[in-house]
């Protein structure tokens, strides 16, 4: 049973960043087709809303994962971490050449560590951990 609520947990983690990056992806299509562009060179401002949303939807998913983990969140944050490192990675590979390395780099960097930072979120509101 622990397995399976622990696979739940990363599941529920990994389907909102899923779910929110879609959202917003489509919302760009949307409202602001020229930012949602997967061809061609992309402008400064457009790498930072992408990496902003990134970040965030990446954060709120390892907060996600850690809070429904029954026992060692930062554990389960850390293999939803993995999971996204993974699959940005792969994203990353399929989109050499078409973009500049350092916003490749940044893209495939970024969502994980943000994971973890979601499970530290999480640890520190429980009182697991000050600063």
């Amino acid at each position: 049973m622990q397995i399976a609520h622990s696979f739940l947990a990363i599941l529920l983690g990994f389907i909102a960043i899923i779910g929110l990056t879609g959202t917003a992806t489509a919302l760009l299509k949307h409202f602001a087709p020229d930012m949602a562009s997967e061809d061609g060179p992309v402008d400064p401002f457009t790498m930072a809303v992408h990496v902003g949303m990134s970040l965030v939807f990446s954060g709120l998913g390892g907060y996600i994962t850690a809070r429904f983990a029954q026992k060692n969140p930062i554990a389960h944050a850390l293999m939803l971490a993995l999971v996204v490192l993974l699959l940005t990675a792969f994203s990353t590979l399929q989109r050499k050449g078409k973009q500049p390395v350092y916003y490749l780099l940044i893209s495939t960097t970024i969502p994980p560590l943000a994971v973890l930072a979601g499970g530290v979120l999480r640890l520190h509101q429980v009182g697991v951990l000050h600063w």
